[in-house]
């Protein structure tokens, strides 16, 4: 991989995980705002319609109550009149709870219950007034006593559980939105969390295969520019800009190292013809050529040989690094060993 790519990748992977975040982050607050919009549009406004609901009913029964205690008429049709209303306004109640507020089975269970013996409450309360109306009160107040009492009761009960039971699903919900609130909270500090180690980790795997071969490239430049050609050039295998750079040392290096060697031996080879120069005879020269020449090379031992004509010998008139008491032979026939062997092939 480039540099170029690991750059990109290192911006690129903070970016596509806060991205992620965000979006992981918009997804728990929608539902959040969703509990929190069930709980404020729903469940409460469904607690104030029971309650509602609860006074539309009560009000009903006191204005049959107000029926039965009129004096005249006027007052019989004051309260009765109040008793519609209060009776509409129950069944639109009634409705807008069925079309808009019903979200179990078991509130549409505890609704049809109250419609139920709410219609057959009103049935009797509708049948008591016809009754007070017409002069029979004692009848009237035996059916109110008696079987509207107990369906009241009913009524009372079942508007209790109702309530009560909306009451829970409030709570459940709040409930909800707040554990929803603290995942969110917490799902938000993990994402954080392993979005800062990934990014450390990467920005520390791309800061050592960048830094680390770049600085192993400076000491490789630091050692050829003090002349030592022996060091490997780091990295040359990298398939990225560091790879192509380090190459591009290598054959610096290698150039560097062929002009040093070209050097020393321009070097070397003009400090040895100058001291040549000044030689005085066959003998010196060979000498000053064996001792100037043999260190240079590396040798430890060397022997300049003078060809003689007649016999054809080659005569050692110099030497460098023999002992006064060496057994070498002082002169060697053309093809006679080494020395023999380089004076025939000239």
């Amino acid at each position: 991989m480039t540099i170029a790519k690991r750059l990109i990748l290192l911006v690129a992977v903070p970016f596509l995980i806060l991205l992620g975040i965000w979006a992981i982050t918009r997804m728990q607050m929608i539902r959040v705002e969703e509990r929190i919009r069930f709980v404020a549009e729903s469940r409460v406004v469904a607690l104030a319609r029971l309650g509602d609901i609860s006074r539309s009913f009560a009000e009903m029964r006191v204005n049959v109550r107000s029926f039965l205690l009129a004096t005249n008429p006027s007052a019989q049709v004051a309260a009765r009149a109040a008793y519609d209303v209060d009776r509409a306004e129950l069944d639109r109640l009634l409705t807008d709870y069925s079309d808009q507020r019903v979200t179990s089975d078991k509130g549409r269970r505890m609704l049809t219950d109250f419609r139920t013996m709410s219609r057959d409450w009103t049935a009797k309360a509708d049948q008591v007034m016809s009754l007070a109306a017409a002069g029979r009160k004692e009848e009237a107040v035996a059916l109110l006593s008696g079987s509207m009492t107990e369906i009241g009761v009913k009524l009372s009960n079942v508007s209790k559980e109702w309530i009560q039971y909306n009451e829970d699903v409030a709570t459940d919900a709040g409930q909800a939105a707040l554990g929803a609130i603290g995942n969110a909270r917490l799902n938000l500090l993990i994402a954080v969390g392993g979005a800062i180690a990934l990014s450390g980790i990467l920005g520390f795997l791309t800061f050592r295969r960048i830094v680390n071969p770049i600085r192993a490239l400076q000491t490789s430049v630091e050692s050829i520019a003090h002349g030592d050609y022996a060091k490997e050039v780091p990295c040359t295998k990298a398939a990225d800009e560091t790879g192509a750079l380090a190459r591009s040392i290598e054959i610096l290096k290698h150039g560097a190292a062929a002009m040093e060697d070209q050097r020393w031996v321009k070097s070397n080879a003009a400090k040895l013809t100058g001291d040549l120069q000044g030689a005085a005879s066959l003998a010196e020269f060979g000498q000053r050529l064996i001792s100037g020449l043999t260190p240079v090379l590396g040798g430890g031992v060397a022997g300049f040989y003078s060809l003689e004509a007649n016999p054809e010998r080659l005569r050692r008139i110099a030497s460098y690094g023999l002992a006064d008491d060496s057994q070498a032979a002082a002169s060697f026939r053309l093809g006679e060993g080494l020395v023999g062997e380089c004076g025939l092939a000239r």
